[in-house]
């Protein structure tokens, strides 16, 4: 069964209570008889994050125009709700599976542009659960080896963050590792690696949906790190990750 962001959009409002008694009486006899439709509610129930409080103040950063233009026709009028939805959709892959997939309209954008639209997105609820070291240990080598990067947590450790996943996303053909932090002060953090087919690149500032990024490469692989920390904390990680990994 295909889930639409409609779908989705409709299941938020019941886990928000926004529905009206008519569609939620409606929903609920669909639930009854609908395996698929049940599961998809379970899955977004047990991502366990506070949808209104958690997305309401995001979706101001958040790329409304490009979900406007992924998810809609031209001049079609694009709710608060649907963009809701379409948030914990993308999310909801991240955060329920070991690898991800990130579609998007223009496949030359940025792949930075890319990580950051998702990574604004996160909230401290997001990363809340920790795996075991010996889970995080096998994502860090699963990761690395899709890679080619030997990982592990001591060469990643940070000071007041805790260290949460590691995985692949795919974008079109291409590998992006992300290796999450929950950072004490400043919330989610994450390092982003790619592969590279241009030249090395020294260590750069930017800033993105109100993050702040350190990014560079080396001959193989790009780096980014991305969080909500003060640049001079950005560059502080980024600086600890590249000694590190030895890039």
């Amino acid at each position: 069964m295909t889930f639409t962001v409609n779908t989705d959009e409709l299941l938020v409002a019941y886990l928000d209570n926004e529905l009206s008694t008519m569609e939620r009486r409606e929903l609920e006899e669909r639930l009854n008889h609908d395996e698929h439709l049940a599961e998809r509610l379970a899955l977004l129930e047990r991502s366990n994050l506070p949808f209104k409080t958690a997305f309401a103040p995001l979706l101001e950063a958040a790329p409304q125009s490009r979900l406007q233009a992924y998810l809609t026709p031209a001049k079609a009028v694009v709710s608060r709700r649907h963009l809701i939805a379409a948030a914990v959709s993308f999310l909801a892959l991240g955060v329920m599976g070991d690898r991800a997939f990130m579609h998007f309209a223009q496949p030359e954008e940025n792949w930075r542009a890319l990580v950051a639209q998702y990574m604004a997105l996160y909230t401290p609820e997001t990363l809340v659960d920790t795996p075991s070291t010996e889970s995080l240990e096998n994502q860090l080598h699963t990761t690395g080896q899709q890679l080619g990067l030997a990982l592990t947590s001591v060469k990643i450790t940070l000071p007041d963050a805790t260290l949460k996943n590691a995985r692949t996303l795919a974008y079109d053909d291409r590998r992006i590792a992300q290796i999450t932090w929950l950072d004490s002060a400043s919330g989610p953090l994450a390092l982003c690696i790619t592969g590279n087919s241009g030249s090395p690149m020294a260590a750069q500032n930017e800033q993105r949906l109100g993050m702040n990024i350190v990014f560079w490469a080396d001959k193989t692989h790009q780096f980014m790190v991305i969080g909500h920390g003060s640049m001079a904390q950005i560059n502080q990680i980024a600086q600890q990750l590249q000694r590190g990994i030895g890039v």
